[in-house]
């Protein structure tokens, strides 16, 4: 299968062309060109989906082994169950 790549400036002329090539059993792949950024975007602080995160509190896990009999060993058995 031979490949041709073609660039528009124009959207309303790339629809043309692509209703046109339909009618000839074209397959047509449509690429959304990749921006380019420099380094990596920081999500807004505001804007975390993780709602806890904004008033942690590490005190309300503090305990929460107490009076358990459970060894190190077992809790790697249930967590990893088959990969151990």
């Amino acid at each position: 299968m031979q490949e041709v790549t073609l660039k528009f400036k124009n959207n309303k002329a790339m629809e043309a062309l692509l209703d046109f090539a339909k009618k000839f059993d074209v397959v047509v792949e449509k690429k959304v060109p990749i921006q380019k950024t420099k380094g990596t975007p920081k999500p807004n602080q505001d804007q975390l989906p993780i709602t806890f995160a904004k008033h942690a509190d590490v005190t309300a896990l503090a305990g929460i082994w107490k009076d358990r009999e459970i060894s190190l060993e077992e809790l790697r058995k249930g967590a990893w169950a088959d990969r151990i």
